[in-house]
């Protein structure tokens, strides 16, 4: 089958992760991408991997006419099998043109799990009651990663018996345990081997909730806990001024590593000891947990969105915002750590993903519901 992809952007986020996992390790479809904004990452990494791509350049939050022309035009000259859209700009614009094109084997993918009016903007809040009434009418499946987003969008609407879960899935040859723990991290730093090296992942945004990690840290610190933590993300850097004075107010500056981005994530996440979740909202299906574990790392995690689900009876879950209750788990992973039983914590956090969330399960998911759609 010929699957066209219709995604917002290909820049650097879960969603377009994805896309490209699925795109490049799916060999027995072809795969054709559109990019409704620019190429960025994934777009490079999809035509570097021999997977067409098209872009349409369109400004964020802007509509045009001359851009839905085109993106029709390109459907009805690739006559795909199934169109695929993701996230809710592109099920909304890439939804509208596939009909007009005559394209019925239409799919939408939501990746969203958080309706509420503080962390999201009423434009987008708006969108998705609109296409809460569209999905009776343009798709024929919703694909949802998350159990949690399911559960959202059908107490607003959206119709249960089109939803279809596919949780993501991971390269477990890429994300893979090492056989020593020690890192570059030890050695620059000139760190005892004894010493706990906790990670998160994430970029700096409120989401996130770094804020929250900070302090549970402190917490930490005053207990006489010895450990480092590596921050790596977009923004994470000396140069972020709120975070630095964070770090310094709550006297951090010794036990903080600031990494920014990075490209290698597989080789942090198998040099840390416990990785740890500290956002508030918005997470759907945390990706960093999921490669985190399938790195042999257990992880520590609020509750959001499916990290309870993902992490199972491998890790230790916590409400969010809650920084005493966050420092209170990661002292017990940290105490579990220095016993003889971690090498079976450690393993028990892949086998889950092994099990669970591989990218070889994925796929054979999106190709279900993908036959589904194409006979209906």
């Amino acid at each position: 089958m010929k699957i066209l992809h219709i995604i917002t952007s290909l820049l650097d986020g879960g969603a377009e992760g994805v896309l490209y996992r699925l795109c490049y390790h799916d060999k027995t479809n072809e795969h054709l991408v559109i990019s409704l904004r620019g190429r960025g990452k994934y777009g490079r990494l999809l035509s570097k991997n021999g997977i067409k791509i098209y872009t349409l350049n369109m400004k964020p939050g802007k509509l045009s006419v001359f851009s839905l022309y085109k993106l029709i035009k390109i459907i009805k000259n690739e006559k795909p099998n199934i169109v695929q859209t993701w996230l809710y700009h592109a099920d909304f614009f890439g939804g509208i043109a596939a009909k007009l094109a005559g394209v019925n084997n239409l799919i939408w993918n939501i990746r969203h799990s958080d309706f509420s009016k503080n962390h999201t903007k009423i434009s987008l809040l708006i969108l998705i009651r609109i296409l809460a009434k569209l999905s009776y009418f343009l798709p024929k499946k919703i694909i949802f990663c998350s159990k949690n987003s399911m559960k959202l969008h059908s107490k607003i609407g959206y119709p249960k018996y089109k939803m279809k879960y596919v949780p993501n899935g991971y390269d477990i040859q890429k994300f893979k345990p090492s056989l020593k723990k020690t890192s570059i991290y030890r050695q620059k730093d000139k760190m005892n081997n004894k010493i706990t090296l906790l990670g998160y992942v994430a970029r700096f945004h409120p989401q996130k909730d770094h804020y929250n990690l900070l302090h549970a840290l402190s917490i930490l610190k005053k207990n006489k806990i010895f450990f480092k933590c590596i921050l790596v993300g977009f923004n994470i850097n000396k140069k972020n001024k709120i975070l630095s004075k964070l770090i310094k107010e709550l006297d951090l500056d010794n036990e903080i590593i600031l990494l920014g981005s990075q490209k290698n994530i597989n080789k942090i996440m198998k040099k840390i000891d416990i990785h740890i979740l500290s956002s508030s909202y918005g997470e759907a299906f945390p990706n960093v947990v999921a490669e985190a574990m399938a790195s042999g790392t257990p992880c520590v995690v609020t509750d959001v969105g499916d990290s309870s689900i993902i992490v199972g009876k491998t890790g230790w879950i916590v409400k969010c915002r809650d920084s005493k209750l966050l420092a209170y788990n990661i002292i017990k992973a940290i105490k579990k750590s220095k016993s003889k039983d971690w090498i079976y914590q450690c393993q028990a956090a892949r086998n889950r993903i092994v099990s669970k969330f591989t990218i070889k399960k994925m796929i054979g998911c999106y190709k279900k519901v993908w036959q589904q759609t194409s006979k209906n």
